[in-house]
Order: structure tokens, then sequence, then C-alpha cells
């Protein structure tokens, strides 16, 4: 009998290859494989949108796909090289939306990082690849694995691009799941269609394997609240804004920074002015501190955030729901006028008002009977953006569905209607990882 001992190396596997794979695709966007055409259109038709609105733009967004891929291009200022290298770092999740408390569109905050890894997913054998023209430059974005080490091999390269201005993002599909697509179609489309219905001023161009349709503006002038926007006091509770400061603090770590408390109210609304920010300052006894003040060892001092929150307030107004965007009568009117709706039958309601919880909101209904129409067509959507699925499942305190709520009111899915619900709100819950189910508690 041998004597020998076995003396076991400790192994270390690299997690990253987890990213790439169908399971944690299906958990980090909430979808499952099939509806990921949907997830690209989501993802990449929100983010233009926002681009176009903060540079002051009224988008036009272009939706192009046949047997290459799915390509969607805007009139935005383009997108910063820091967020496409972001997307390269499977390590971290970046988002420019996860801490802030806001009437923002349905973005799940790893947007191009998941669109990328999604081909590869697909089709191991043939990697995925991602292409975005941007600022006269094209980055492509190929994904490989190394099979020995187990994690993502990222190929980066640069070329020159016609794209000047505005973006173009290319998901590039694989052949061997070319039926996902097809099957995909009808889903698609109407989801397209929808952000017409939500967004007035929206030039949308669809073309589908060649097949083309345009949806002009109703209201190049529309005006709602852009990302851009500062947010309001009101909008946070004392642990919303904890988990904004401890981003902050975190952000200025990774550059070498440490801004002024004052520096962080200042980006509130209302609090622009420097006489408001010293009665703030002033009240709360952080004058000339830095924001890495109001943490130690144990996180955020949740009680000196308490203080703060409440002076803000104390020395700012409510944002009043008008505010907040109406997407308003005239233009659905439109819209549902062009999807062949019976006009004598059109309603529309308009409730904007404070909730329970002081936050404003602006919710819009319409309802119409369409003659041509085989069974009933839902509209639904959360700030200026429609749902890979009905959002509306849990309404007030019931946990009623609007499926139900219709149900109850005689309305049955092979009935010839369309039904339209929007709602603008900054602080909206979700249910799942997807945010494809929100909870309105009036």
């Amino acid at each position: 009998m041998s004597n020998a001992v076995l003396e076991r190396a400790t192994l270390r596997t690299s997690r990253l290859m987890e990213f790439c794979s169908s399971k944690e695709l299906v958990n980090q966007t909430g979808h499952g494989v099939d509806d990921w055409p949907l997830v690209i259109l989501k993802e990449l038709v929100d983010n233009a949108l926002d681009a176009c609105e903060e540079a002051g733009n009224c988008p036009e967004v272009d939706i192009n796909v046949d047997d290459t891929g799915i390509m969607i291009s805007d009139n935005g200022p383009g997108i910063p090289e820091q967020t496409i290298q972001g997307v390269l770092d499977f390590t971290a999740r970046t988002s420019s939306r996860e801490a802030y408390v806001a009437p923002d569109r349905g973005a799940q905050g790893n947007a191009l990082k998941t669109l990328v890894a999604m081909p590869f997913a697909l089709d191991n054998d043939n990697g995925g690849q991602l292409i975005i023209d941007t600022g006269s430059i094209r980055h492509q974005i190929n994904i490989t694995v190394d099979p020995i080490r187990q994690q993502p091999l990222i190929d980066h390269s640069k070329n020159p691009s016609f794209v000047k201005n505005g973006t173009c993002v290319k998901v590039v599909w694989p052949d061997s799941a070319c039926s996902i697509l097809a099957d995909a179609k009808e889903r698609f489309l109407q989801i397209a269609d929808k952000y017409a219905f939500m967004n007035p001023h929206l030039k949308l161009s669809i073309n589908w394997f060649g097949k083309s349709t345009q949806i002009d503006p109703t209201d190049t002038a529309w005006l709602k609240w852009r990302p851009s926007d500062p947010t309001s006091a009101y909008w946070y509770e004392p642990e919303h804004l904890s988990r904004l400061i401890a981003g902050y603090i975190a952000d200025d770590a990774d550059h070498e920074k440490d801004r002024t408390v004052r520096e962080f109210i200042c980006e509130f609304r209302g609090l622009s002015g420097s006489a408001k920010q010293k009665r703030v300052l002033d009240a709360t006894g952080l004058s000339r501190l830095n924001l890495s003040a109001l943490a130690d060892g144990n996180g955020i001092k949740s009680y000196i955030v308490k203080e703060l929150s409440a002076a803000m307030r104390d020395h700012t107004k409510p944002v009043k729901p008008a505010a907040l965007g109406v997407i308003g009568k005239q233009h659905l009117e439109h819209r549902f006028k062009d999807a062949g709706c019976d006009m004598e039958s059109f309603q529309y309601r308009k409730v904007a008002r404070f909730d329970d919880f002081g936050l404003p909101y602006v919710l819009e209904v319409v309802f119409g009977y369409c003659p041509s129409f085989t069974h009933y067509r839902l509209i639904t959507g959360v700030n200026w953006s429609p749902g890979i699925r009905n959002p509306f499942n849990q309404l007030g305190n019931t946990g009623q569905g609007l499926t139900s709520v219709l149900h109850q009111q005689e309305v049955d899915p092979d009935d010839p209607v369309m039904f339209f619900m929007h709602c603008a709100y900054p602080r909206v819950e979700y249910t799942d990882r997807g945010k494809s189910t929100v909870i309105i508690k009036g």
C-alpha cells in the first residue's frame, strides 16, 4: 500500500461566467428566454428616450429588426465612453438610476451588460456581440469564454463610424435562436407601439424584416419630468436618502474626491440657492463638513440623515403632480382614433393628486370601443414606459389586479375594446426583479 499523501490545492474558479448564463440572465432581468427580444427593446428604447430628453431633444427613435439582430437608434447626445467601459466590467452593477428616487423609466440597472450577454447565453459556440455606434466611433464588443478559467473574455475594438450624432445600438441575434425572435414578433411590435401612446413628443420608426411603420409625434413641445431634472427631498424617506448618500460617498472614494454636504444638497429641487443651503446646514450643524462625515464604521449615521431630510423638506416645497407630466386627452384621442376606436365611446379620466404618503402622482385612464378588434387590448405603463407584462397586478390594499377589476366591470378578454392606463409616480415599488409589476397603494 502506498504511503503517498495527496496535498490538495485550493483552486479558485471565477464566478463571472455565471453572469453570462441563461439562468443568471433570467434572474437579472426577471424575464425568461422567450421574452429576451422584448427586454432588449424596452431597455434600449427607455435609454434612448432618457438620453434625448436629457439633451433637450424631441426624441426620434428608429427600431430595426432583421435576420442579423435588433438595432435601435436615437438622436440623443451619444453614449459616454465611461458608460461603454462599464458594460465591459462584469464584476459590478452600474446604473445612473439605482439610488435616486424619481419618476424614471423602468430600467433594470444592468441594461447593456445583460444585453451583450444574451446572444452568448443563447449560442455559446459563436459568442455574443454588441455594436455601439456613437460619436463617430464604432465600438464592437464580443464575448467568448476562457474554458480553463471559466470567465468571459471581452474583446472591445474601435473603428470609425458613420454615426456622428446620437447613438445606434445593435444586439447581434444568433441564427440558432431565430425562432425565439420570430415568436416574439406580435408582442415586440405591440410594445413598440405602446411607446407612442405614452410619449406625445416621440417620432417612432419601426422596421420588422422590411415592413416599415412610422408614427409621428402629436406634440413636439410636450413637457414632462426629465431624468436630468433635480429630484425632490419630499420623494426620499431617510432610508432612501441614506442609500443615495452611501452611493455618493463610495463613488467619491473611487475617484479620490470628497464632496461637501452643501454640494450634495444643492442638487435637490429648490435647494440650488446659497441662502436655502445655508439654512439647511445651520439647522443640521453640517456646515463645512464633507459628505463622508455622515458615515462611520457602521454605515450611514441614521440620526443625522433624519435631521438632514427634515431640514431639506422644511426649506423646499413639494412638487405638484402636474409637474411630473400629463400625457393628455388630446394625444390619446389621436392614438385611439388611429387604432380604430369608435370615438363616440372614447372616455378619458385623469387623477392628479398627492397620495397618502405625500407623493405626487398622475393617473390617466382611457376606454374605447374598437369594432374591428377580436379581443381586448390593454395598454399599460409606468413613467412613460410600457411594461413587458401588465404592471398593474396589485391595486390598492386589496391586492387585486387590473384584469380582475375589468372583469368585475364586465370587460372580458374577447370584448372588442381598448383600455389604457398610465401612472407617473416618483417612488415606484416593484414586486419583482424584472420591474414588471408595481404596487399602487393610492
